[in-house]
């Protein structure tokens, strides 16, 4: 990322650099001594909620050990749960739960017991056998497959707005709130330590019902580390135009003390929100084949829809860019 030298100033957002009291605009807040819903949820914090996460996948072998590592390194792992949109070629893509299940129990080997969700005992932690990995494998049941044959892929707007159609369903059948929160990433990344806790935290700092912190994430080189002796971090900002609007590349920012309102640009590799932006603005599901044009068609419908976005202050979810790209 190029480097940072302009001072930034959290004010500007309510007030556009204008010194008339009439103009401030500050993002929708909700009164902090109110609750957000009949469900009498505090207005931050994640207690009462679940962690929706969901995760298109094609042909991906990096998708297993995502999961191991989105639970694993999880602060309140069974909180949380994962839809996968497997677009796979049968018998020769790894299956993304199997798989995983495999990954843990070498974890409760290695580990020699201890949480259950860092891969400790449970049932038979002795054995081998398939069938018992797959039984006594922690959170299956709180990941669902969708599957698709990879022939039938067409895209990444078609594949999230698939994954759209199950939150749809989860929430009709009762399984969601609007109030839980909701993630959107990429079958191949990493966590830091506590990610989940950390991007609930870092949500609420934005004090905006209707933030949603997106951006495109850093490589999973950097996990753990402090770039550049500052606190760097991604932020989009910049378009082309090809025979659709493409979300370019980043800029950085350095130092945020919060969330940062960028607007109009939005990554689809983190996504970040409450729940009811998943349901009140879903994916396009009637774009087959389109990749230019996927994020900004996002960004356009959630800011008409009321939604703001905003650059993440920290960086919690990595993406493995060179393992991705070189299957």
């Amino acid at each position: 990322f190029t480097r940072c030298n302009i001072e930034y100033d959290p004010d500007f957002e309510c007030t556009g650099g204008s010194s008339n009291p009439s103009d401030r605009h500050c993002p929708y807040q909700l009164n902090p001594n109110s609750t957000e819903d009949t469900m009498g949820l505090p207005v931050s914090g994640w207690d009462g909620r679940i962690l929706h996460v969901n995760m298109p996948s094609y042909r991906d072998p990096l998708c297993p050990r995502t999961l191991k590592y989105l639970f694993t390194k999880a602060a309140r792992p069974f909180d949380i749960r994962v839809r996968v949109l497997q677009q796979n070629v049968d018998g020769e893509d790894p299956p993304c739960l199997e798989k995983y299940c495999e990954m843990m129990a070498e974890l409760r080997k290695e580990t020699g017991g201890g949480d259950t969700s860092k891969g400790g005992p449970l049932g038979n932690n002795g054995s081998s056998n398939e069938s018992d990995v797959l039984e006594n494998c922690p959170h299956k049941n709180q990941i669902f497959i969708h599957p698709i044959p990879a022939q039938e892929a067409a895209g990444p707007t078609y594949a999230r707005g698939l994954l759209g159609q199950d939150i749809r369903t989860a929430y009709e059948e009762g399984h969601m709130s609007p109030q839980d929160f909701c993630m959107s990433t990429d079958s191949h990344m990493d966590f830091e330590p506590h990610w989940d806790d950390k991007m609930v935290d870092m949500w609420d700092l934005a004090k905006n019902e209707m933030a949603v912190l997106s951006t495109y994430v850093t490589n999973i080189d950097q996990l753990g580390t402090n770039l550049h002796g500052v606190h760097e971090v991604p932020h989009l900002c910049m378009v082309i135009f090809t025979s659709q609007v493409r979300t370019h590349a980043t800029k950085c920012a350095t130092n945020l003390p919060k969330p940062k309102l960028t607007n109009a640009v939005w990554g689809a590799g983190l996504s970040f929100s409450k729940c009811h932006a998943e349901l009140k603005v879903p994916v396009d599901p009637h774009t087959p084949g389109i990749f230019d044009g996927e994020e900004f068609n996002r960004a356009a419908r959630f800011w008409t829809y009321g939604y703001d976005i905003y650059t993440p202050h920290r960086v919690y979810v990595l993406h493995d860019y060179p393992g991705s790209q070189h299957n």
